[in-house]
């Protein structure tokens, strides 16, 4: 059995949790957020692992908070991920 190691990262919007999509700019998601709170709201758009687009709308009373996991995966459990290259990748 051959363990396998991955980065997922986390969001949490006023209670709302969220798995990014790996092919997701964890960076351009944080300046989104950055420039929302500095309006009366905005929505920002992200997608998570499982493929949704999720819209929420931010404002300067939202509590965001993003975190990044190690999280390890045994060969039976491993999926294909299509990365942001266009190429397969095994998890």
């Amino acid at each position: 059995m051959r363990e396998r190691t991955v980065e997922q990262t986390h969001v949490s919007i006023d209670g709302s949790n969220f798995v990014l999509s790996p092919s997701q700019d964890v960076d351009e998601l944080c300046e989104q957020l950055e420039a929302a709170v500095e309006t009366a709201g905005r929505v920002v758009r992200f997608a998570t692992i499982d493929g949704r687009q999720v819209r929420a709308l931010i404002t300067q009373r939202s509590r965001v908070l993003i975190t990044d996991e190690s999280v390890t995966y045994d060969s039976d459990d491993a999926v294909l991920s299509l990365g942001a290259s266009g190429n397969w990748d095994l998890l």
